[in-house]
Formats: C-alpha cells, sequence, structure tokens
C-alpha cells in the first residue's frame, strides 16, 4: 500500500505531482491527484517533493516530516569549495568518530540515487576502532599464508598482495592506511544499476564526510583483496549472497589537515554537435 493521500484544504490541483510522476500513475481525477494502479509506483516521492503546498503524503512520508528547501541551499561558492577542497585522505587519528556525526553522514547518504530507485544497496560500516584492527590483522595474516603456501591465487595484483604482509610487519599499511573505519557497499545482483549505485552512494558518503570533518579514502586495494583474493570473508562480513560488492571507502578522523584547493584550470571539454560528421 502507497497511503497516497492528498490534504484538499492545502491541494490547489496545480497538476505537478501528475507532470512530475515518470511512471504517469499519478493522474487528476477530477480536482485532485489520486493513483488508481499502484503497482507501477516508483516509490521516489517526486511528488511529495514537487507538491507547492505540502497537500501530498505517501509511503508514510508528509510534508510535515521534510525540510523545506527555500533558502536552505549552499551557495554554488560553497558546493564547489567542498568538491574541489575534498581530498584523498592517508592519516587518521587512531579514536573511533563521534558516533553521532557518523548516523548523520550515513542518513543522509541513503538519499543517494539508485537506477529505477531500485534502492537495494547492502552498506556494511566496521565503525570500532578494536574491530577494525582485528579485521586489518586477519586480511593480512590470510594474506601471508596464502603467500607462504604459494597459493595466492592468479590475479593482475598477485605481486602487490603477495609482498602486502611483508610491508605490514614493517610497520607500514598498505591496504588499509591506518584507518579506523571502513564502509562496504554491495548491490543486489539483479539490481537495473548493479555496478554504479554502489560508487554513486559512496560519492555521497565522501563528500557529507568530509562536509562534516571526516577524512575518506577510496579503496581499491580492500575492494580487489575481498572479490580476488579473499572472496571468503564476504559472508563473514554479513554481505548477502544475493548482493556483490561494489566498492571499499577508508574513513576516521584525518591526522592531517588541507588548507587549500588545488586549481586545475579549466575543464577540459568536448563538445559534439550532432549529426555529427
Amino acid at each position: 500500500m502507497l497511503h497516497f493521500s492528498v490534504d484538499t484544504k492545502l491541494c490547489v490541483s496545480c497538476g505537478l505531482c501528475a507532470a512530475d510522476c515518470l511512471p504517469k500513475v499519478i493522474q487528476m481525477a477530477g480536482r485532485y491527484p489520486t493513483i488508481p494502479n499502484e503497482e507501477h509506483c516508483m516509490r521516489c516521492l517526486h511528488c511529495l517533493a514537487v507538491c507547492p503546498t505540502g497537500a501530498i503524503s505517501i509511503l508514510g512520508h508528509s510534508p510535515a516530516q521534510s525540510e523545506p528547501l527555500e533558502n536552505r541551499l549552499p551557495t554554488p561558492e560553497q558546493v564547489a569549495a567542498l568538491m574541489k577542497g575534498r581530498r584523498s585522505v592517508r592519516a587518521y587519528k587512531q579514536e573511533n568518530v563521534n558516533p553521532a556525526l557518523l548516523r548523520r553522514v550515513l542518513d543522509v547518504a541513503a538519499h543517494a540515487p539508485t537506477g529505477v530507485n531500485a534502492r537495494r544497496l547492502w552498506v556494511t560500516v566496521i565503525d570500532d576502532s578494536a574491530s577494525m584492527n582485528a579485521f586489518r590483522q586477519e586480511v593480512y595474516e590470510r594474506l601471508e599464508k596464502l603467500t607462504r603456501e604459494n597459493r595466492m591465487p592468479e590475479n593482475p595484483r598477485r605481486q602487490f598482495f603477495s609482498r602486502a604482509p611483508e610491508l605490514w610487519r614493517k610497520g607500514q599499511n598498505p591496504i588499509f592506511r591506518h584507518a579506523p573505519h571502513c564502509l562496504l557497499v554491495s548491490n543486489a545482483k539483479d539490481a537495473p544499476c548493479q555496478e554504479q549505485d554502489s560508487l554513486i552512494y559512496l560519492s555521497y558518503f565522501e563528500l557529507m564526510a568530509q562536509s562534516g570533518g571526516l577524512g575518506t579514502v577510496w579503496c581499491g586495494l580492500l575492494y580487489w583483496c575481498l572479490r580476488l583474493v579473499l572472496p571468503e570473508l564476504l559472508p563473514r562480513l554479513g554481505i548477502p549472497a544475493t548482493h556483490e560488492l561494489g566498492y571499499a571507502m577508508l574513513f576516521g578522523s584525518p591526522a592531517v589537515r588541507y588548507q587549500r584547493t588545488v586549481e586545475r584550470g579549466k575543464a577540459d571539454i568536448h563538445r559534439l554537435r550532432w549529426p555529427a560528421r
């Protein structure tokens, strides 16, 4: 049940909800919008968001629970500073991040778009530094054993994963960068945009995290390690068999502070006119 309802005292019959409905399930029947066939609703809640008078509620969500956007959005300059100022952080304080801050970041990142609004991501977070240390140690010990027994699977990064335990024994941390936390995002194998959704989610997470003073780094090495070398750890990480690991991100309170953006100049854009000749 969608529990689609219209406050007739507020509705001005503008039809914006019907016009903005991608699957066209909202119809203007008389003065007020209705949904005669709920089966094809995408559950995107565009109707609730677009209504100028706040007359529409759906799926248990009401305008009273929403944040008004008028005069609330950051300026283009503020967004530019955040996007240009974000850096890949590889030096972290050895402490847990504030739980309330992390909860806020995760709640906001959950609003990241998914293809066809499937919303089937599985988000796994290690938010305790002691657990992270234990996980990190087991990963390196497993890699060390595979190398010692000459059982390292063939993969494009076989040489690196064979040497990583040695570097770890010397006090380096080539995979985890001494980060106190990590985030793994998986998507349903039959999701419409199976590969893309996880990357979009992590982009949202990263920008929100850095706006809150946290440091992040995309961790392809952990992703490849789990996918190519130690896939047996995926079930222990709680990732369902119905899902596939999309990518990994390390994060925590940064031990380094960047003071300015790095200006890269104007974007190199290849403009195209159609029909091409």
